[in-house]
């Protein structure tokens, strides 16, 4: 019970977008249950939030080996293999979800995407058109063919499949979304030339490289409190490099000096201390 409540928790952190939280969260409940599939899948989607392709990888084949050809372990393998830019690897894991579960529309779009984001448009548009045939009755899965054929250079194809999500379900963010970007480009559309242009850029966009997503930039205020700790630590050496001078050398020490270093290291402290707290708020 102890273990359900805690992935119950891990779950909302990640459904409110605290997804390092939910990591530490779960970090330990694998370490004491390796045999527990679905928290190793809520790790990987949590390294897959945080764009850490290679430990969601490893967290997802977890799962994989504890329940072979298991859809949710076939579905965020794939997933960690196209963060990771192995897009053959990934394709080959959507597909053989797909083959686990013939229709599956969350399975199709896997599959899709992972087309997609190793440029293959054309296929990815197709493996979607048949899967949004089949499971009509999804949104998602129309939003996802709408973005397929817009990349394939199809845009007015593509607000009728996002049209379709908005009658399925009214207010659907994602193609709410999609029609706002295909708005944008259609102002900047007046030719064949322009209309390959934009869907080109707008394929190349959803590619990923074969060395996978990078990190996101470390925020300013750690980068703040990291230079703050860092200038409070040779503030501190250095007055004990004075003080070592003055009593053991008897070398005389300005006192403007050592006053300017006392300075220096409360401001940094004061630094360090308001980052830290304006990071954990």
């Amino acid at each position: 019970m102890h273990t359900e409540l805690l992935l119950d928790q891990a779950g909302s952190l990640l459904t409110s977008g605290r997804a390092g939280q939910a990591a530490t969260l779960l970090a330990p409940v694998v370490g004491e249950q390796p045999g527990n599939v679905d928290a190793w899948l809520l790790l990987a989607r949590a390294h897959l939030e945080l764009r850490q392709p290679a430990e969601a990888l490893n967290a997802a084949r977890h799962a994989l080996q504890l329940e072979p050809n298991g859809v949710e372990a076939l579905y965020w393998v794939s997933a960690a293999y196209t963060a990771s830019g192995r897009h053959d690897m990934a394709i080959t894991a959507a597909s053989a979800g797909c083959s686990e579960d013939p229709g599956n529309p969350r399975l199709i779009e896997r599959h899709g995407r992972a087309l997609l984001a190793a440029g293959r448009v054309t296929e990815a548009e197709r493996v979607m058109a048949a899967g949004a045939e089949f499971a009509h009755y999804d949104a998602d899965l129309h939003v996802a063919h709408g973005v397929a054929l817009f990349a394939a250079g199809r845009p007015l194809s593509a607000r009728e499949a996002h049209g379709r999500a908005l009658h399925l379900e009214p207010g659907h963010g994602r193609a709410e979304t999609e029609l706002r970007r295909i708005t944008t480009a259609e102002q900047s559309i007046v030719d064949a030339e322009s209309l390959v242009r934009i869907t080109d850029d707008f394929a190349e966009s959803m590619r990923i490289p074969a060395g996978g997503i990078r990190p996101h930039a470390a925020p300013v205020s750690g980068v703040l409190t990291h230079l703050s700790a860092v200038a409070f630590a040779v503030c501190i050496v250095a007055l004990l490099g004075l003080g070592l001078l003055d009593r053991v050398f008897g070398v005389d020490v300005p006192s403007f000096l050592t006053l300017a270093l006392l300075c220096a290291a409360g401001s940094a402290a004061c630094a360090t201390a308001i980052s830290r707290m304006k990071a954990s708020a």
